[in-house]
């Protein structure tokens, strides 16, 4: 099975072709005659300009490679049989600094042109980035694994997470092999190597705190030696490595190449005149520099990623239609924005929820439905993604995706307005990862790495009517937070305070409700937020949590003002107190059931629910509320 516009690239030998870049003689530019498969039982791709380059932003035509990890792929019939898979690679800020304006590198973001604050600290004065490869499949596979570190490949000095996929792992003379079962619904994991985790320690428990490193004398929050008052609050490798199996997509996410519009490699122009519906990216690297974006004209209304194209942009659908597609397996890359880029401020980095850059946007009609599957989004810039428009009638069908490289704070998962279905899919993520802001949706099988602001799962900031969510088997491999501090919940699920109006961010709407939210089947590995973070600002029914286990939960240091359950009152105005459980069945609104810490349920009957558990929860709602 061939993909349409991915021709067989079949090489015999590799070559490696050294020259300095940007001026770094220690950086290294690849070129490489590559050997990939292109069967009806695996796929894989390349880019013959790959660059190795850690510390600043490759040149338009490369795509950065990963300076620590080659990778392989087989079928698990054929182990000998070994073909190449590029293995891409996101660093913090993408090698710009911190800086306000696109166009000037050495603009620096003082407090007064933009904020200092994009929550990247020490990340890059240790060194930390995040590879990935994708390929696609049919059968069983092997993937094959090197560091050019010289580092361990022993089964014995790697887990792969989810743990529970339990992947065969042996070793191959300097190579680790890693036997990946076939699914339907694909696997998103991440390979890691226990000689190259970092860990996350923070100044001082409290909501100001920040992290500290004592690996670079010059770097950001350096201290020469740690102390018992530097809590750990995370672990992580510094080089990530994760890897996407895939089956190969089903002929409706695959267009038919003779009637869209190819576009070309290099510098892209003039998409807001095509004529044609579908917009075609083939192999090879696109871009539009960091102070533009690809706004489509109104006819277009799929955006198809072929495998191996990976196109630096943005894009902004103008078209009506009520069926919007973005699908491939290609990648869309926000590695030449500065953080937050504003399109109205000359693409500098001035925060505005409205026109700062989203990776996907549009404007959309009543009733349409947006489907995106298989493609992966790398350094977004700000929030992930949003539609505007009849956003009540408006749904997503999202499948298969992947987002990588989020390391700048505000960088969100994809939106889910009414009736979304969104499953299998990986997040790599800054701010609120899993939004359930809307009514009647499905989540499920998802893959959460969360660094340090706001939840896994959000259902704040507004209060609304929301009713019949199911967030179901998700799995969280790292979560790391300077604090869990109030008013800003960092939890596995919490509600956030309003920001409609500022100054009442106290008040909540008792005339909404929210009413039969599940949260089922979930794991958390490693260090863990508490479970809930909520400043309700609705009423609340049928609230049910069933199944969830942490590995280990932060200390309760970390835990500074934080109350799992606040209540909001401002008789001032007169708000009262939200009501819990008024239509729920004996009353009972909130139900947390089979919860584990480590090895230990938490239950009322066990009476560890606030000690072991960190559930806080206000006396207020006595007999509203149980654990069992």
């Amino acid at each position: 099975m061939h993909l349409a516009g991915f021709g067989r690239a079949v090489g015999l030998l590799s070559v490696l072709s050294i020259t300095p870049v940007h001026g770094h003689p220690s950086l290294i530019w690849r070129q490489a005659v590559n050997r990939t498969a292109d069967s009806a039982e695996l796929k894989t791709w390349w880019h013959n300009t790959g660059e190795i380059n850690t510390r600043t932003p490759v040149k338009n035509e490369n795509v950065r490679q990963s300076h620590m990890y080659s990778v392989q792929v087989g079928t698990a019939s054929n182990a000998t049989g070994f073909y190449d898979s590029f293995v891409y690679e996101s660093i913090p800020r993408n090698g710009n600094g911190n800086i306000f304006d696109p166009t000037d590198p050495n603009s620096v973001c003082n407090g007064q042109n933009c904020s200092k604050d994009d929550q990247i600290t020490i990340e890059p004065d240790i060194g930390v980035d995040m590879a990935w490869t994708q390929y696609l499949a049919t059968t069983a596979t092997v993937v094959k694994v090197t560091r050019s570190d010289g580092g361990s490949v022993d089964p014995s000095n790697v887990i792969i997470r989810p743990t529970t996929l339990a992947f065969d792992m042996q070793r191959s003379g300097n190579a680790l092999l890693i036997t990946v079962p076939y699914s339907e619904s694909g696997y998103r994991f991440s390979v890691e190597f226990q000689d190259n985790l970092w860990q996350y320690r923070i100044r001082k428990d409290s909501l100001n705190s920040q992290y500290v490193q004592n690996k670079s004398p010059n770097g950001e929050n350096y201290v020469a030696s740690y102390d018992d008052s530097m809590s750990i609050v995370g672990a992580e490798p510094t080089n990530a490595l994760m890897i996407f199996m895939s089956p190969f997509p089903r002929p409706e996410y695959v267009p038919s190449i003779d009637s869209a519009y190819q576009v070309r490699t290099g510098l892209v122009t003039g998409l807001d005149k095509v004529s044609e519906s579908i917009v075609y990216f083939g192999p090879g690297v696109y871009w539009l520099t960091g102070s533009a974006h690809a706004i489509l004209s109104s006819s277009v209304t799929w955006v198809y990623l072929a495998p191996g194209a990976y196109i630096k942009d943005a894009i902004q659908y103008e078209s009506q239609s009520l069926d919007l597609r973005a699908t491939g397996f290609g990648v869309l890359s926000g590695e030449q924005y500065v953080y937050q880029a504003n399109t109205a401020q000359q693409y500098r980095n001035i925060k505005s929820d409205d026109t700062s850059l989203k990776m996907w946007r549009g404007h959309s009609a009543r009733g349409a439905k947006w489907t995106v599957h298989g493609l992966t989004t790398n350094a977004p810039p700000f929030n992930s993604m949003d539609f505007y428009g009849d956003l009540n009638s408006f749904s997503i069908d999202a499948s298969d995706y992947k987002q990588v490289g989020a390391f700048f704070g505000q960088t969100d998962g994809i939106q889910m307005y009414p009736n979304s279905h969104v499953r299998d899919i990986f997040y790599h993520v800054g701010d609120d990862a899993i939004k359930t802001y809307y009514s009647n949706v499905l989540c499920e099988r998802m893959t959460v790495w969360k660094t340090n602001n706001a939840p896994i799962v959000q259902f704040g900031w507004y209060q609304r009517d929301i009713d019949n969510v199911t967030v179901d088997a998700v799995d969280v491999i790292h979560a790391r937070y300077i604090s869990q501090a109030a008013p800003w919940p960092r939890a596995l699920v919490a509600s956030a305070a309003s920001y409609v109006n500022p100054d009442s961010t106290s008040i909540a709407d008792s005339t909404k409700r929210l009413s039969n939210y599940n949260i089922t089947n979930w794991r958390c590995e490693g260090i863990c937020p508490a479970l809930l973070g909520i400043n309700p600002l609705q009423n609340i029914d049928n609230m049910l949590f069933s199944n969830v286990s942490v590995e280990k939960l932060l200390s309760d240091a970390t835990q500074v003002g934080f109350s799992t359950f606040r209540v909001f009152t401002d008789s001032a105005r007169g708000n009262k107190p939200i009501a819990l459980g008024d239509n729920s069945p004996g009353k009972l609104g909130l139900v947390i059931e089979n919860f584990y810490v480590g090895e230990e349920k938490i239950s009322m009957e066990a009476k560890n629910w606030n000690a072991k558990g960190h559930l806080g929860i206000d006396e207020h709602y006595d007999g509203r509320w149980t654990v069992r």
